[in-house]
This record gives structure tokens, C-alpha cells and sequence, in this order.
């Protein structure tokens, strides 16, 4: 009896562990991230912490890790045909989003089985892009995959500014 009360807490701590499929992300100041699968890449949204002062700088990297057992080649780019990235109020108004300035310049990465690669970064100070006033409170970067017709993958992560 004393070992199910010494373990029961480690169970229902491990339980709650899991990074894939994170609908609600817990606002911590630990690293925060959110995977999905497509074909044989496994993409990992992710940010350095949970909680940004209104004055830091936004930081955030999406990884894509190659699971097959072949070489994967991905095209990657700054623009946006391939991918969207947004920071919403708890309002759902974007007061930041890229990319700025999309430039048609495109190149293939080539990821080796069991290896990862970061495909996008941002680093961008965190300002309202209306001109507006940036205030404390809770925030979504979400952050879309696409083709040219439609979102091939979402990622959301929730955030606090302080």
C-alpha cells in the first residue's frame, strides 16, 4: 500500500507529460512547444518561454526532424505562400505577424534520417505593427504551414506578456 502512494504521484505527473497534441499550452516560463506530423516529418513549434515582458523580443523556431529512414528534402523560403506566423490578443486581434516583406527566394533543405533541422526563426521585438500600445495579458502565436491553396499544418501556442 505505501508503494501505490509513493507511485500514484509520479503516474498522474507522467501522465500529463505529453508534447503532441498540447490543444491548451500551459503558460510557464519554460520552453513551450507543439508537434504534428505530416509524411515522415515531425515539425516542433517552439518558443523559449511562456512569459515575454511587452518590451522583449518574441522568439520562436519551428524544427522539422526527418523519421523515415531515407534523406527528406523540404523547401523553405520567406514567404508568404509558405508559411504565416500571427500573435493575437485574448481579443483575437493580430498585433503582430510576418512575414514582413515576403521575397520569392527559395531553397531546399535537405534533412538525413534521425537528424533535425530549423526551418524558420523569429526574433522580432514584440510592438503592436496598428501603432498601438502593447499591454500585459495573455496572447496566442499561432503559426501556419502552407502550400499555395490552403494550410497544410496549424501550431498554436499560448503566451503571456507582462
Amino acid at each position: 500500500m505505501r508503494y501505490l502512494i509513493c507511485i500514484l504521484p509520479f503516474l498522474l505527473i507522467s501522465d500529463g507529460c505529453t508534447k503532441s497534441s498540447n490543444s491548451v499550452t500551459p503558460i510557464t516560463n519554460q520552453t513551450l512547444t507543439t508537434e504534428a506530423v505530416s509524411d515522415s516529418i515531425q515539425y516542433t513549434f517552439a518558443i523559449p518561454k511562456g512569459v515575454f515582458g511587452i518590451h522583449d523580443t518574441l522568439s520562436a523556431t519551428l524544427t522539422a526532424y526527418n523519421q523515415s529512414s531515407k534523406p527528406e528534402t523540404l523547401v523553405v523560403g520567406y514567404n508568404p505562400y509558405l508559411y504565416t506566423w500571427s500573435l493575437k490578443n485574448e481579443s483575437g486581434r493580430v498585433i503582430m505577424f510576418g512575414p514582413m516583406g515576403a521575397n520569392n527566394l527559395l531553397r531546399m533543405i535537405s534533412i538525413n534520417p534521425n537528424q533535425s533541422s530549423v526551418m524558420y526563426s523569429i526574433h522580432q521585438a514584440i510592438a503592436d505593427t496598428s501603432g498601438g500600445p502593447v499591454t500585459a495579458g495573455s496572447y496566442v502565436l499561432q503559426w501556419n504551414l502552407n502550400n499555395r491553396v490552403t494550410t497544410l499544418l496549424s501550431f498554436s501556442l499560448n503566451l503571456s506578456l507582462q
